[in-house]
């Protein structure tokens, strides 16, 4: 498709095409789980459902479902711009997909146990010769280094286990906190021991937050033992196979890491945290944030409580709280590839919303095109574009907020008359996109 041209009249043209009606909503479509599947499933099936895990494909345009029906995996595309089911993958019945790696085409599998499979015939490629491994307790996947963590369990020495999902070897053991005994919770009055409780590796595999319950027993004053717990969390310097310290009295949730390395947000209780990359403590947002997700150009999170609350989006470096979705919940949120896009879904819906905060702008290599609607008017009249080819065009704020939604369809001709008489006066970015490019320019709005 050849660049666009626009056209920046000081007076309108008399058979410009009418402003068409705009959708102005920043949901895509939101649905219950169960609905897009409705043509791969028996209506009885919706009683036995479980939707485990839904990911984004290696581009925007589909989702990955990964569903329990009647207690067998069973795994379907989903069209990801119209919550349309598109296929079951066959080949993946009976082991559903936990993730997706690093590598276009590979998969993990549920069943066998974190198996390597392709995509989309569901063939299984490497698997453990033996699982689980002796006192195994819990296990967490990092699908940018191909690597499992293992928590195992032994009376006097604990220890996380490092598995190499490319060899499917043992490569590492890390030492986790002992200042105090493990075991269980028969224990003498006085003693203290420290019980798993959750971990969470940060997505470039540096750091793991580790959630314990330290529990011990005091005597009241006519000597009988007093069961007393507390909770700890404390973070893990992976590959220099290190405690780095303990960084709070309490359980942490997810922790994630920025795609520069410059930042970690983790969650606490009715907070979240940011910390640099030393893990030194920089900000603390007070807002509920149980699930969430970081942009891929590192500038925001989106997130929220969970399945009670609404998703939300933060700029990182200020904490400033930039949109707050009106529809659909905030559990297992994810941006796509390209963050065009926002995923949540849990066990009883599925929802995919438009990303109304522009990412990755930056300052351009050359200036961006700039554009003045008429002054009198507030109209801009904008072609030639290409009749029949789907196009958005909407308006940001200099901080990459969404302003307006101006238009959103199929054109019917080659120029739209716009009106953006309603802005105030200011510098704004407008982008053009269309199914095969997108352009920015700078819109400029006079009194």
């Amino acid at each position: 498709m050849k660049r666009f041209r626009f056209l920046l009249p000081a007076v309108l043209i008399a058979a410009a095409l009418a402003a068409p009606a705009q959708d102005t909503s920043d949901v895509l479509w939101a649905k219950d789980s169960f609905s897009p599947l409705r043509a791969f499933l028996d209506s009885a099936d919706e009683w036995h459902f479980y939707q485990a895990a839904v990911h984004w494909h290696w581009n925007d345009s589909l989702l990955i479902a990964s569903d329990l029906v009647r207690g067998i995996h069973r795994v379907f595309e989903i069209d990801a711009y119209r919550g349309i089911g598109l296929r079951e993958l066959e080949g993946f019945r009976g082991k559903g997909i936990y993730a997706l790696s690093r590598d276009s085409g590979i998969v993990f599998t549920y069943q066998p146990p974190f198996a390597k499979a392709r995509y989309p015939s569901g063939e299984i490629v490497d698997s453990f010769p033996a699982w689980p491994p002796p006192g195994y307790r819990d296990a967490a996947l990092n699908a940018a280094t191909n690597q499992l963590l293992v928590w195992t369990e032994a009376p006097d020495d604990n220890r996380l286990w490092l598995y190499s999902l490319d060899s499917y070897q043992l490569i590492d053991t890390i030492p986790i906190p002992r200042p105090l005994r493990y075991g269980t919770t028969n224990w003498q009055p006085g003693e203290h021991r420290l019980a798993y409780e959750s971990m969470s590796w940060s997505t470039d595999a540096r750091y793991m937050a580790l959630g314990l319950l330290e529990r011990w027993s005091d005597r009241d004053q006519r000597g009988y033992p007093v069961p007393r717990e507390a909770y700890q969390t404390w973070v893990l310097d992976i590959p220099n196979r290190r405690v780095l310290r303990k960084v709070a009295d309490g359980l942490w949730g997810a922790l994630k890491n920025t795609p520069d390395h410059r930042f970690y947000v983790t969650t606490a209780g009715m907070s979240w945290l940011i910390f640099d990359t030393d893990f030194n403590h920089l900000q603390t947002i007070n807002s509920p944030l149980s699930a969430f997700d970081i942009s891929p150009d590192g500038r925001y999170v989106a997130g929220g409580p969970g399945s009670s609350g609404n998703t939300r989006i933060w700029e990182i470096e200020s904490g400033q709280l930039l949109h707050w979705y009106q529809r659909g919940g905030a559990s297992n949120v994810r941006y796509s590839p390209s963050g065009a896009y926002i995923k949540t879904h849990s066990e009883g819906s599925i929802a995919v919303l438009r990303n109304v905060v522009l990412s990755s702008v930056e300052e351009p290599t050359q200036p961006f095109p700039v554009l003045r609607p008429t002054p009198t008017t507030g109209t801009l009249l904008m072609g030639p574009l290409q009749p029949g080819i789907p196009t958005q065009i909407v308006l940001f704020d200099l901080r990459g907020r969404l302003v307006a939604r101006l238009y959103d369809g199929i054109p019917a001709i080659a120029t739209l008359e716009l009106s953006v008489a309603s802005l105030p006066a200011g510098t704004y970015l407008l982008r053009l996109h269309t199914d095969s490019s997108v352009h920015l320019f700078l819109l400029l709005k006079e009194q």
